[in-house]
């Protein structure tokens, strides 16, 4: 078995046209960089862009839930660390981390559900057996290792941010 990373981690930066007129990164481009963030372990499973590009299918986003911590500035650099949660023949969740990469801040923080599409009939469709056995190799390291309560939590009035 290929050594599993533990966690996965990407890097990115602030950039300009993401910040906005409070002088922070905009809310919208967190998910940009928590999809940046992601490019290493799908790139791992052979589903990153270079599959993508082959025409044959996809990995695109079903479901999000993020949390903003700490503000981010123009040019701050970023380490995106990313957790397998589960997964199972069409899908992978996973939990993800924005750090300021120098300050070492916890920024914000996000738990995904992504979805395999055929980009020739734009439906669900079975992952690639390859995905499939390293996404359990994966799982076997990561699962006992993920343990937060912002995965699987419900937003409510009641809710208040933590680290947890």
């Amino acid at each position: 078995m290929k050594e599993v990373l533990i966690p996965y981690i990407g890097y990115s930066h602030v950039k300009k046209d993401w910040i906005d007129d409070n002088g922070h990164m905009n809310v919208g481009y967190y998910l940009s960089a928590f999809d940046d963030g992601s490019c290493t372990m799908f790139d791992e499973l052979g589903l990153g862009w270079d599959y993508t590009a082959k025409g044959n299918g996809s990995i695109f986003i079903m479901s999000s839930s993020q949390d903003f911590l700490r503000e981010l500035l123009e040019a701050d650099p970023l380490r995106i660390t990313t957790w397998l949660v589960a997964y199972d023949r069409n899908r992978v969740h996973v939990f993800q981390e924005l750090f300021h990469a120098e300050k070492e801040y916890l920024a914000a923080r996000a738990e995904f559900m992504f979805v395999h599409v055929s980009l020739k009939t734009r439906k669900v469709m079975g992952m690639p057996q390859t995905a499939l056995n390293r996404l359990s190799e994966i799982e076997s390291v990561h699962k006992s290792m993920v343990a937060t309560k912002f995965i699987g939590r419900k937003i409510s009035l009641d809710w208040k941010s933590t680290n947890g």
